[in-house]
Parts: C-alpha cells; sequence; structure tokens
C-alpha cells in the first residue's frame, strides 16, 4: 500500500515565460533602446490567493525549484549541479516516504478513509468479497429475467450458431431466461426446437452477424443487443449487467 502511495506522489512542474513586445512601432525599426528593469508587479488577484493559500504557494515554489535544479543539471552537468539536483530529489523522496506513513497511520485508525474496507486485498477476505459479488450479481439477472426475454437469431449451416446454441441454454435454464430462437426460414436447432421464423425482427433490429442475442421487455419494447457472435455465460452475464443492469438500478 505505502508503494502504491508514494508512486501517486508525483510532483507537476510547470514553466512560465513573460513575453514583452514593443508597441512605439512609429519610432521605426532602427530604434534600439535597452528595455526599462522594472519591478515585477504582483497581481492582486496572485496576492490574494498566496495569502489564503501559503501551502500551495511553498509547493509551487519547491517545483519550481525542483525544476530549475534539473535544468541546470542537465545543461551543465557539473559535480556540483548534479550533486545539488540529487540532494534535492532525495529531499523529496524523504517528504513522500513521510507523507506516506502518515497517511498509512491514518487509514489504520480512521476506516472511513480505508479503501479495503469495500474492495478488502488480504486474499481471504477479497475471496468473500468476490463471492458475495457474484451473489449479487446472480441475484440482479434473475430478477431482470422476470422483467426480459432472450431474443436468439441464427440461420441454417452456421457452425457458430450451433456452437453457441447451448452457451444460451445453459444461460436460460441458469437463470430461468426464456429464449425465443428464430431463423430465417424458420430452421431448427436441436437444443431449441421450438424456433420459429423470422417475421421482419431481424431486419427491424439491425441484424448483420449471426448469430445475435438481444434482450427485450415485453411490456415496454425496450430492446438491446447483447451478442453478435458468440460469446461465454461469464460475458453475457457482464454485459446484461452493464447495459440493463444500469438502467434499472
Amino acid at each position: 500500500m505505502k508503494k502504491i502511495i508514494l508512486g501517486l506522489i508525483i510532483l507537476e512542474f510547470s514553466c512560465f515565460a513573460e513575453v514583452s513586445f514593443w508597441d512605439d512601432h512609429e519610432r521605426g525599426w532602427f530604434w534600439y533602446e535597452d528595455p526599462k528593469q522594472e519591478e515585477e508587479e504582483i497581481p492582486e488577484k496572485k496576492k490574494v490567493q498566496t495569502e489564503q493559500y501559503p501551502a500551495t504557494a511553498e509547493l509551487k515554489k519547491y517545483q519550481a525549484e525542483l525544476e530549475e535544479a534539473k535544468a541546470k543539471a542537465v545543461m551543465h552537468p557539473t559535480a556540483q549541479n548534479v550533486l545539488a539536483y540529487q540532494q534535492m530529489q532525495y529531499e523529496m523522496i524523504e517528504k513522500s516516504g513521510k507523507f506516506a506513513d502518515v497517511w498509512m497511520k491514518n487509514v489504520y485508525l480512521n476506516p472511513n478513509v480505508d479503501a479495503t474496507q469495500n474492495v478488502p486485498i488480504f486474499p481471504h477476505a477479497n475471496k468473500i468479497y468476490v463471492e458475495e459479488q457474484r451473489k449479487k450479481k446472480a441475484a440482479k439477472i434473475q430478477q431482470l429475467s422476470q422483467e426480459y426475454g432472450l431474443f436468439f437469431f441464427f440461420k441454417k449451416q452456421c457452425p457458430y450458431c450451433e456452437a453457441f446454441a447451448p452457451i444460451v441454454k445453459s444461460f436460460s435454464e441458469k437463470y430461468n431466461w426464456e429464449v425465443l430462437a428464430i431463423s430465417e426460414f424458420g430452421e431448427r436447432l436441436p437444443m431449441f426446437e421450438r424456433s420459429v421464423q423470422d417475421n421482419g425482427l431481424a431486419g427491424m433490429w439491425g441484424v448483420s452477424s449471426y448469430p445475435s442475442l438481444f434482450a427485450v421487455n415485453p411490456k415496454t419494447g425496450h430492446v438491446i443487443p447483447i451478442a453478435n457472435g458468440m460469446i461465454s455465460i461469464q460475458e453475457m452475464e457482464e454485459r446484461i449487467m452493464a447495459i440493463i443492469g444500469d438502467e434499472n438500478a
């Protein structure tokens, strides 16, 4: 966990450049004057932000110094410049380490900020969590089976259709989903002897490949594509939960 936190502590560097323009063009291109050295005025808004967020200002200053040390070490890699940058890097790592230590201490003392309370990482606890999630998913799919039916489109002499039929059958029996098998000319499959001939639904729903599987709510007419081609039972579960489950949450 500490390694993860350390990995997340990345300082963002930013560079700022000022550009000045000569507005007095009427004097001619041949006039050249050294620009006046004026003290930079800090905008009032920036002053207010600095006063309100001193830690943020301090962090930005530190980032700028670190970036400058890095640039100096790269452009002028003397032993002194590189060492200065190395020392600043080491200081940053120490700060990050202290932050990670305090972070973990707070996690141990305050369960409400412990992400593992929701998704445990301890192997045995994680196994229980996964099993509980599986039960919840199964219950949700079982509930959806009372509202939706499956329309299974296949065609004759389609090896993928024949291979996908047992998968659809197993899924329907597992969750008690009703399946209506539809073929172009009323052909039948061993798994679905009561198949019917397509009456135009394939064209209406844009069936372009076989096999295809749709979930349909007969009361609302809601049609959702579940599969275009062969997929596993697990993929069917994930897609149904992602598409139908969220819409009925």
